[in-house]
């Protein structure tokens, strides 16, 4: 890519947001940022810089944690399991945190209200990924090993827990689709082509 762009990636459960997102950061040579990765951040952060330090040094921690593998390291984090969203509140650090992961470079953020809280950003490109729920059901079938009715209890439960989150950090709903640039509904398509047609808009956005 001729120029750096963050691209957000908003999504409802069970549409396989995460290893798009891994997909699309290896395509673009990104740094990739999701919930672990600024979780991860942010408890180094705690440990290695004490409150009294000076800004120099709080800073050069920052551009050493930009050089680690904790950006890179997608296998990690395919697939993030996990049975609900959180519901608490939102971290007071996170948006802070988010914003010094990114650097001067490519980037994808996953989730965290990333549409909303890089909105100042000129290079930042919007992406929302939905899916039929006969898709997403059977995507938390396989992956929690559940029968029809539990996966479909617990995939309404981690969609109206993901709605609140959104709402707590933006004010907005996360299914206004004026949030976003681009909305794909995966269930129609492979992984590798919604990563093409992402990149396709980048391309014809921000390189013509």
């Amino acid at each position: 890519m001729s120029s750096s762009v963050i691209i957000t990636i908003s999504r409802q459960p069970g549409c396989g947001g995460l290893e798009i997102g891994q997909r699309l950061a290896r395509r673009i040579s990104a740094v990739y940022i999701d919930k672990k990765t600024i979780t991860k951040a942010g408890e180094a952060y705690d440990a290695a810089v004490d409150p009294e330090e000076d800004c120099k040094a709080k800073s050069h921690f920052w551009e050493l944690l930009r050089k680690t593998p904790i950006l890179q390291d997608f296998e990690s984090y395919i697939p993030e399991v996990k049975s609900i969203v959180s519901d608490a509140l939102v971290h007071e650090k996170e948006e802070e945190i988010m914003n010094r992961l990114l650097g001067d470079g490519s980037a994808v953020v996953m989730g965290r209200g990333g549409f909303h809280r890089l909105r100042g950003r000129t290079n930042v490109m919007n992406v929302f990924l939905s899916g039929d729920d006969d898709y997403r059901v059977e995507n938390y079938k396989r992956i929690f090993d559940l029968g029809e009715e539990d996966a479909s209890a617990l995939l309404s439960e981690t969609d109206q827990a993901t709605e609140r989150y959104i709402y707590k950090v933006s004010g907005k709903e996360m299914l206004d689709l004026r949030n976003f640039d681009l909305v794909l509904n995966v269930s129609k398509l492979d992984f590798n082509c919604v990563v093409e047609i992402i990149l396709d808009y980048i391309h014809y956005r921000f390189e013509h």
